[in-house]
């Protein structure tokens, strides 16, 4: 069902996966719309990526859903390009220019890893979980069910090295999941583990005006679906959100994380992460530049993970069925640093680059960024709202 602007229902292009010219399984398509060519003409030059050759690893806690934490490993592997060209995503930089992964590539980096956290723990500079469980979050920068980004049978010899995992995180597309072939693969893959899978699903945003913009080629009924095969295969999933992506209001910009992760909520997800959008994938700079999108601010990254933990306080019942007692919601703190306005006091004019700068000045480093970064890192963990230091103020001895 299109409007007259060629708009499937839920404000989403109709240049993906419902549109014709393709193929039952629904995975038959290039790099999408108009839209889709000005995102990647915008793009600069894509950094070399080796085969075989991983961007490394980091191990870190994460909160287990039931009131604990886990200790975490991340490896990110280098493979093909996912199939869409979202507009805010900034993955494609580490993939290779191989439109199809070379096959042993990725099976290869994740062996190298394992020996290179195996050497780190030996020496002692990561301690083993207390718990004697054990994370692995895939992430390939595409989609793990894609034949053409990881293939059956790689995903086979992958499964072999996850048998000391009590869970392994992987993320897809949600739209491709109503392919029959990728459901299966999905299913073969759960099976051949000895822990629990859990998938991550780029929600995005529900607000109308940026999934115009977004270039998903996906609607949201096709998410919400993806959420129930899974739930239904008692797989796990998460849903990453996007604090102001272009298309959203500055204003809005908290009240839209806010409804996508609670929605999210309400279709079975059982845990959420709010990634703050960046610039530096060329079609944001784009917008950036000319005033059609302003970065979110790192107070407000704050204030949404507040509300969002405090929404934990409703009745489990009324939440959706799912392996949690209640939603685990984080924040993404990865360019922490780089986010506008880590201090809340204005820069003065001659130490700010632009207009939307953070504080230069070096003593926010430690007495304002890095307190208020240690905040959001604790309340990741424990699911609960840890007073702010200083209320609102800044922390800077400066300021």
């Amino acid at each position: 069902m299109k409007d007259q602007d060629g708009v499937l229902k839920d404000g989403v292009k109709a240049d993906g996966l419902e549109e014709g010219g393709i193929k039952d399984d629904g995975l038959n398509r290039g790099h999408g719309s108009n839209l889709a060519t000005v995102i990647r003409r915008e793009r600069p030059a894509k950094p070399l990526r080796r085969v075989g050759e991983s961007m490394g690893f980091v191990r870190e806690d994460e909160p287990d859903g039931q009131g604990g934490v886990v200790a975490t490993r991340t490896y990110f592997l280098v493979g093909s390009e996912c199939r869409f060209s979202c507009s805010m995503c900034d993955l494609w930089k580490y993939t290779l220019d191989d439109p199809v992964t070379p096959l042993g590539s990725l099976v290869a980096q994740v062996d190298a890893l394992e020996q290179q956290c195996s050497s780190v723990q030996r020496q002692g500079f990561e301690g083993a979980s207390e718990t004697g469980k054990e994370w692995l979050k895939l992430y390939n920068a595409a989609n793990f069910f894609d034949e053409r980004n990881v293939a059956s049978l790689e995903r086979e010899w992958i499964s072999e090295r996850c048998a000391k995992y009590s869970r392994v995180i992987v993320e897809n597309h949600a739209a491709l999941f109503q392919s029959k072939s990728v459901q299966q693969e999905t299913l073969r893959f759960r099976d051949r583990l000895k822990g629990e899978l859990e998938v991550a699903l780029g929600l995005e945003t529900i607000d109308p005006n940026a999934m115009k913009l977004l270039n998903k080629s996906m609607r949201l009924d096709q998410f919400e679906a993806a959420v129930d095969f899974l739930r239904g295969e008692g797989i796990h999933s998460r849903a990453f959100v996007l604090l102001g992506p272009p298309g959203t209001e500055a204003n809005e910009q908290k009240d839209w994380a806010l409804k996508a992760c609670l929605q999210a909520t309400h279709w079975g997800v059982g845990r959420s992460c709010v990634i703050p959008t960046r610039k530096g994938n060329g079609w944001t700079d784009l917008q950036f530049g000319n005033g059609g999108w302003v970065p979110p601010k790192a107070e407000d990254l704050e204030d949404v993970l507040d509300e969002l933990l405090l929404s934990r306080t409703i009745e489990p019942q009324s939440l959706p069925l799912t392996s949690v007692v209640r939603p685990v919601y984080t924040v993404d703190l990865w360019d922490w640093e780089l986010l506008t306005g880590p201090c809340t006091r204005q820069a003065s004019s001659e130490q700010a680059t632009d207009r939307y700068s953070s504080c230069r000045y070096s003593s926010c480093e430690i007495a304002c960024r890095t307190v208020r970064k240690h905040r959001l890192e604790q309340m990741n963990l424990l699911q609960d709202i840890i007073p702010r230091v200083n209320g609102e103020k800044c922390l800077c001895p400066e300021g």
